[in-house]
């Protein structure tokens, strides 16, 4: 008898904790990660490509900062070289 009474004393908080509904998920749950993307990038002058490892919002930044340098450089360009391009001597 005192066995089943130790035994119930035992397992009582284990029930009670699983049925509260309240209580927080596990904290060991990991969040989910992000997918990775890899492309292959080649350096100016190479023929090695490198393969690079993110996420879709670090290329969506690495795009934009790209698109950026890119429209500068064009830009840069007309400036120094508009009046020479379409004159006639």
């Amino acid at each position: 008898m005192k066995f089943l009474i130790a035994v119930a004393l035992i397992t009582s908080p284990v029930a009670v904790g699983a049925q509260n509904p309240n209580q927080p998920a596990k904290s060991s749950e990991e969040p989910e990660k992000e997918k990775k993307i890899c492309r292959s990038m080649n350096a100016t002058g190479s023929f090695m490509a490198t393969r690079v490892c993110n996420t879709a919002a670090a290329w969506r930044k690495f795009d934009g900062i790209t698109a950026d340098g890119a429209q500068q450089t064009r830009d840069a360009y007309r400036m120094t070289s508009a009046g020479t391009l379409n004159t006639k001597r």
